[in-house]
């Protein structure tokens, strides 16, 4: 720890930015391209009307809580892999491959049922008749896509547990092509194709996202690089204890998820309340601001990827100043899409609606996506390096008291007491985010000096 202490700040962090750029670009690619989907649907679905885009924009609010819940599970892949990786033990890393696939798969399934059991009730959840019928079979065909995502999130995990985040960002481009090609066939009914509207978009995601987990494990299968990993995961048995130590990891790091999509969700559910303009705003507008935090969490899956190998390697130096590194790298990159938000607010809803109301709205919401880009950054670059640590139990905590105990409580207060409206449900949004970054750094900095290195690579004493 003195060494570390001693170490000018240039060669403690410089080697690090470099290394760390390097592999988040590729996740960043890829977490933008999963966002590229999203906006092409609600810009071609825009289109067709502003009851449109509104149906879109509930279901997707309604999904992406199980969608995320099993992503944030799935990541559980990349801290156990990249310790064992660390160590250099490849049977450890085929293991964790074999064993965490198994509980991604079960637990896939699991929330693919209960969230079929949720669209019973999206008639009960406060909106307009109209938009609550046109997104119900959107809904629907997103749950079925939780399984193929599911075995693609297993693949991804698991390569960039060893250190390759390229793969999944060129099986993005696959994604972004099939989805933007189908949604023109489908949705506008172009080529002879049944003009399907907002349904359309839900069949084209669907078919995008089956694609990919057979793309990664034809590559997988064939690349030379994963020769020792295929043999290490075909010698390896199924382990009880490795699947409950998964879950143990798994289910908090999706529920520190969770928290915080619920926050967001019920904010745009609450926008439904205020009318169709709102909600059509607020979807644009944290469809921008989920594309700039999709390259954050890039940062952040850099930062759990090389904290958890040089916590595998016992190397506690290097290990803190990844962390850090990666909150100096998301500061820069936030401070300048704060900085686009607030230039072409007026500009970027264009591309969305020609309703001048819903632009007047969005805009307004892009002020405040700026204002909370640097503490998003903040809170998710932290978050990963604690995954990296495998600290999960209070992160989740402190995703309670942020999203639920300060976020919503504050978006309801402001927005229907005070009455900023949207302005108040995202100032909500602010206030939760600002939290969070404050407690996460405070709680890497602490874990990151005490944390004690165990003999095995899967597990640190927490």
């Amino acid at each position: 720890m003195n060494h570390y202490n001693q170490m000018s700040f240039r060669s403690r962090y410089f080697p690090h930015y470099k290394s760390t750029i390097a592999l988040a670009i590729p996740v960043m690619f890829s977490q933008i391209g999963h966002m590229v989907v999203q906006i092409t649907d609600n810009i071609m679905v825009g289109r067709v009307g502003t009851t449109s885009l509104a149906a879109s924009s509930f279901a997707h609010n309604v999904f992406i809580g199980g969608l995320l819940f099993c992503v944030g599970f799935s990541v559980a892949m990349t801290p156990l892999v990249g310790a064992a990786k660390g160590a250099g033990d490849v049977r450890e890393v085929g293991s964790w491959f074999k064993n965490g696939a198994i509980a991604n798969m079960v637990f896939g399934v699991c929330v693919t049922v209960f969230m079929l059991g949720v669209s019973f009730f999206l008639d009960n959840m406060g909106q307009q008749p109209d938009v609550a019928r046109l997104a119900r079979p959107v809904y629907l065909l997103w749950v079925f896509s939780i399984v193929p995502i599911m075995v693609f999130q297993t693949f991804k995990q698991f390569a960039e547990g060893i250190g390759n985040t390229r793969i999944a960002a060129l099986i993005t481009v696959q994604e972004v092509v099939l989805n933007i090609g189908l949604n023109y066939l489908l949705i506008y009914g172009n080529l002879g194709f049944p003009a399907l509207g907002v349904t359309g978009t839900g069949i084209a995601t669907l078919v995008a996202r089956t694609s990919m987990p057979i793309t990664f494990a034809l590559i997988v299968w064939r690349l030379k690089e994963f020769v020792p990993y295929r043999a290490a995961f075909a010698e390896a048995k199924r382990d009880t204890a490795r699947i409950l130590r998964y879950l143990r990891l798994g289910v908090p790091i999706a529920g520190t998820t969770i928290l915080e999509v619920a926050a967001f969700a019920f904010g745009a559910i609450m926008m439904g309340w205020l009318g169709a303009t709102e909600l059509a705003a607020h979807q644009i507008a944290i469809g921008q601001a989920a594309l700039t935090f999709m390259g954050a969490t890039g940062i952040a899956a850099a930062a759990t990827i090389r904290v958890s190998q040089f916590y595998g390697a016992h190397d506690r130096a290097n290990m803190r100043s990844a962390g850090f590194a990666a909150v100096h790298i998301v500061l820069a990159y936030m401070s300048c899409t704060a900085l686009a938000f607030v230039l072409l607010r007026h500009i970027t809803p264009l591309a969305y609606t020609n309703d001048t109301a819903v632009i007047a709205a969005a805009s307004g919401l892009l002020l405040i996506a700026a204002l909370f880009q640097l503490f998003d950054g903040v809170q998710v670059a932290t978050l990963g390096s604690l995954r990296g640590l495998a600290d999960v139990k209070m992160p989740t905590v402190i995703a309670f008291l942020s999203y639920i105990v300060v976020a919503l409580p504050t978006s309801y207060v402001t927005a229907f007491v005070l009455g900023w409206r949207e302005i108040g449900i995202w100032t909500g949004y602010v206030a939760g985010l600002g939290f969070s970054s404050a407690l996460f750094f405070v709680r890497f900095y602490l874990k990151s000096r005490t944390i004690s290195f165990n003999k095995r690579s899967d597990a640190p004493i927490v």
